[in-house]
């Protein structure tokens, strides 16, 4: 089967630009979207596997709630700036 895309050249600018080449990136992308769609089941995971699973994602939501829990906040800065403000140091 042959699917034919159009992408508009502002975007295919922008995938260039990142470095991603939209003949690879764009099947796997669709790929992702169909099985989101169609629920196609994945493998099952052992009971191993579904323990780690559990325990990265309580980990996950620990450190989520850390910044609220004890009302930390960036005071408005993004990543960029910190990064920049550390390398002062």
């Amino acid at each position: 089967m042959q699917i034919t895309v159009n992408i508009p050249d502002e975007l295919a600018a922008q995938a260039q630009a990142r470095g991603l080449v939209l003949d690879s990136y764009l099947p796997e992308l669709l790929a992702v979207d169909l099985a989101t769609e169609v629920h196609v089941a994945l493998p099952a995971l052992s009971e191993a596997e579904e323990r780690m699973a559990a325990r990265r994602n309580a980990a996950v939501d620990a450190m989520l709630g850390f910044a609220e829990k004890y009302g930390i906040t960036t005071g408005g800065q993004d990543l960029k700036s910190m990064v920049h403000e550390g390398h002062k140091y």
